[in-house]
């Protein structure tokens, strides 16, 4: 025996390691051989079957800018408000959206 501990110790670690990196390889290699499940892909922007998409028309406004566009025409605390809780995601500025007077 080693006298030194921390050696010997690592050692085993070592060994018990190697014993579990070979044993779940081959449980790995098990797995893989049976037959794969179909799983059902979901994508997440995807939209609805039978909803319509969204198109654009001629003077319709762009899907960011819908909600700001409609807070404005509620009133001018509306607009401060939805500003106010998008602030982070579109980066709105009151002065862009305000009713000019």
């Amino acid at each position: 025996m080693s006298p030194n501990p921390i050696r010997s110790s690592t050692l085993f670690t070592g060994l018990a390691l190697a014993i579990a990196l070979v044993t779940s390889s081959a449980f790995a290699t098990e797995a893989t051989t049976t037959t794969p499940v179909a799983a059902t892909v979901v994508v997440a922007q995807a939209s609805a079957p039978g909803a319509p998409a969204v198109m654009l028309a001629g003077n319709e406004d762009p899907v960011h800018l819908r909600g700001v566009r409609n807070a404005a025409t509620e009133s001018p605390e509306a607009l401060r408000r939805y500003i106010w809780r998008t602030r982070m995601i579109y980066n709105h500025r009151y002065d862009t959206f305000a009713p000019k007077e």
